[in-house]
């Protein structure tokens, strides 16, 4: 009997130990489930994530190329503005900002999206500056354009009047040309003698050498309505055949400046008092040794002119 009792439980405790392998087997089941879960859902939300840090990498790398775009345009307006004299200082503070924006986009590993939207406000900022730092830069083209027209009728007109004051002063010019030579006077109705030792007068105007002591020249200073009444220098010139003037100045002989401004000698001279009514004027002159054979020339001088002139012979 007792053999039989242990006969029956022995499948009682097999059926039991079945029981704890399905049991355990089922818990392992469960668990690898579990892993499987967790390990997909990680897989998930790191592909997620990956995809959100290469679009927010896109977006930066867009807007950074977006602030270096307006920094080129914002540079190239400053220049402009500057060039044109105009005030830089808007541009110059907008640049340091889109600076500071792009540094701040590069160190964003968290809040990225605080910090992308300010590099959206400063970039929208930026693009009003550079729109209205344009429209500077026709306003100033604009008013520097205006300024060279007026600079140039200003100039056209200060021709025109520098043409007119020159068109004047040459007329004075002339005129005073004209007055200077209207005043010059003229001598006139000339008169060559040969006197002897004695004081006898040759008048013919050929006279022979060695009669000759002196010789006198007469002649009227013409009325001229032009001319000034006053004192001047009137220089009688005495011209020798070979073109040569007799010029000593012990013996009154000296020299002046032509209206040419040169130098010119004379024989004589006399200062006078012009009374503008037809005045005789004499010289007598001694040579001191023979007079040479030939054409010899009186000319007579005042004020740089030559107002008149006679001619005798020498035999």
């Amino acid at each position: 009997m007792a053999e039989t009792k242990i006969q029956a439980e022995e499948p009682k405790k097999s059926g039991s130990n079945k029981g704890l392998l399905i049991a355990f087997i089922i818990i392992l089941a469960l668990i690898n489930g579990v892993q499987l879960f967790l390990y997909r859902s990680n897989t998930n939300t790191i592909k997620d994530q990956s995809t959100t840090i290469s679009n927010n990498k896109s977006k930066i790398d867009s807007m950074n190329v977006q602030l270096d775009n307006l920094k080129k345009d914002l540079e190239a307006r400053l220049q402009e503005i500057a060039s044109l004299q105009g005030d830089t200082t808007l541009l110059h503070n907008q640049i340091l900002a889109l600076d500071k924006a792009k540094r701040s986009l590069q160190y964003t590993n968290s809040n990225w999206q605080k910090k992308y939207d300010e590099a959206i406000a400063i970039r929208d900022a930026s693009v009003r500056v550079r729109d209205d730092a344009s429209k500077e830069v026709d306003r100033l083209k604009d008013l520097l354009a205006k300024q060279d027209t007026i600079i140039t009728n200003q100039k056209f007109l200060i021709v025109e009047r520098e043409d007119t004051i020159m068109k004047i002063t040459k007329e004075k010019q002339k005129l005073a040309t004209k007055v200077a030579i209207a005043s010059v006077l003229r001598a006139e109705n000339f008169s060559v003698e040969a006197l002897t030792a004695k004081g006898k007068a040759d008048t013919d105007g050929t006279f022979k050498a060695k009669k000759i002591d002196k010789i006198r020249v007469t002649f009227t200073l013409a009325e001229n309505m032009v001319a000034e009444k006053g004192g001047r220098d009137v220089y009688f010139r005495l011209l020798e055949p070979d073109g040569a003037a007799l010029f000593d100045l012990a013996n009154g002989g000296g020299s002046f400046q032509s209206l040419e401004g040169k130098e010119v000698f004379y024989t004589m001279k006399q200062t006078i008092l012009f009374e503008n009514k037809g005045q005789k004027v004499t010289y007598e002159y001694k040579k001191g040794s023979p007079y040479k054979p030939g054409n010899n020339k009186v000319e007579i001088y005042c004020e740089g002119v030559k107002i008149g002139e006679s001619k005798f012979i020498v035999k």
